[in-house]
């Protein structure tokens, strides 16, 4: 059996993380390590206590510095990972605490290939559903990103972010799907989104999130000025986000020209 090891760098995420590491736990069968960054509600002890955490790191001091913040997006995952991969998993996988996958672990070719590639979706909250619960969300922005997220296991692979810096020589495959509920847990949660962006980062990120203060509920128009689909509707109308999709939601302007309005 192939083992697969789960890691994830998570922050205050008691309102989710249950369900996360219940969905994780059922393809990570070799454990899921946690690096905890100075959480101040229960996320660490709910990890612990959850049968497929073999381990949780806890960071104990929250550096307020905007150098700082940078710093410990990378190497507090880097920390993790020689901590899961000491433990000689034959592959790694990354996530977040606001990620849900869907990939054919059966019958992937493990032998052929070194890391995959996902088609990563950000979900939305609407006006028809704001009071329901994050995961009755159906309605997702069209563009997607490319996410390395499944690595196999040896020494070159180096987080220094999100995406690791992975051998130059290794086999890429492109299959699966990401849900992304960052934008869609709950207007409370998309407030507290742009306060810890729009104080512990700079730019782009900074302005980009002030944007969107007070701007949780999407009606029908994504954060890059396109319309929204179905989630089951993903393959018609997705396409990948584009460098002029992200200066265009930096700079909070549509397609159209016009200021975004929600």
């Amino acid at each position: 059996m192939i083992k697969i090891a789960g890691m994830t760098r998570i922050r205050n995420e008691e309102y989710i993380i249950q369900d996360t590491l219940d969905h994780y736990a059922k393809f990570c069968n070799h454990g899921i390590f946690v690096y905890d960054d100075c959480s101040t509600d229960s996320t660490p002890d709910i990890c612990e206590a959850h049968p497929a955490v073999v381990d949780v790191m806890r960071n104990e001091k929250w550096d307020t510095t905007i150098t700082g913040r940078w710093k410990a997006e990378g190497s507090h995952r880097q920390i993790i990972h020689g901590r899961t991969r000491a433990t000689k998993p034959d592959w790694i996988w990354y996530f977040d605490a606001d990620e849900r996958v869907e990939f054919d672990f059966e019958n992937f070719d493990y032998d052929s290939w070194d890391c995959v590639i996902l088609k990563l979706f950000d979900f939305y909250i609407t006006p028809e559903d704001v009071d329901k619960h994050w995961s009755e969300r159906k309605w997702i922005g069209p563009e997607y990103r490319n996410i390395p997220m499944f690595f196999r296991n040896v020494p070159e692979l180096f987080f220094s972010n999100r995406a690791p810096k992975m051998p130059p020589t290794w086999r890429m495959f492109r299959d699966g799907y990401v849900k992304h509920y960052s934008k869609a847990i709950s207007v409370e949660h998309w407030n507290e989104t742009c306060e810890y962006y729009t104080t512990y980062f700079d730019e782009p990120y900074k302005s980009k999130w002030e944007l969107r203060k007070g701007r949780a509920v999407h009606d029908g128009v994504s954060d890059f000025g396109n319309p929204l689909v179905r989630w089951e509707d993903k393959e018609k109308f997705g396409f990948v986000l584009s460098n002029k999709d992200r200066l265009r939601e930096q700079l909070g302007i549509t397609q159209s020209g016009l200021a975004i309005q929600w």
